[in-house]
């Protein structure tokens, strides 16, 4: 195997996690209407959603642990929630996903709506915890449904670049 070969698969198997750290970085850009950044499409969780469920071993558990602490840094929260939640939504899609055969895209957006439940859930009670008074069960929610509804937009150019990847 020659060097430029050596380079472009370990390239390769490098993709999911600069793709998950791009869509986490996105979500917190100023791209949507001032006043509105609490219910901004969760797209970091969306895309480590995917590669979990589709390429798990090009997205293993130290780079899921890299990816949450980089979200905390983004967010704002405590160190270790996001590293905390990327795990529990490692841990459960791959125990859901342990006896399936085929993948589809009705499976990857089951996925992400847990995905999603889990790290609302998470970041939400933490925050609950430290401001009582600044939680709103309505945001979370809305929050939650611009993601899933997102979901699938992202999901697609994903799907598009793992089959140009042909890993």
């Amino acid at each position: 195997m020659d060097i430029y070969s050596y380079i472009i698969l370990n390239t390769k198997k490098l993709i999911p996690f600069f793709i998950t750290i791009i869509f986490s970085i996105v979500s917190i850009s100023p791209i949507m209407p001032n006043g509105s950044e609490e219910i901004a499409p969760l797209l970091g969780v969306i895309s480590l959603s995917f590669w979990i469920v589709h390429k798990p071993e090009l997205l293993g558990w130290f780079a899921t642990i890299i990816i949450g602490i980089f979200n905390d840094a983004l967010y704002g929260s405590i160190l270790g929630l996001s590293c905390l939640a990327a795990l529990l939504i490692r841990l459960i899609i791959l125990k859901l996903l342990i006896h399936k055969d085929q993948i589809n895209i009705f499976i990857t957006i089951s996925c992400i709506g847990i995905s999603l439940i889990i790290w609302l859930t998470i970041n939400s009670f933490f925050n609950a915890i430290l401001s009582p008074n600044f939680t709103n069960i309505y945001i979370i929610g809305f929050q939650f449904l611009v993601s899933l509804i997102i979901s699938p937009i992202i999901v697609f150019i994903q799907l598009y670049l793992l089959k140009k990847m042909s890993i």
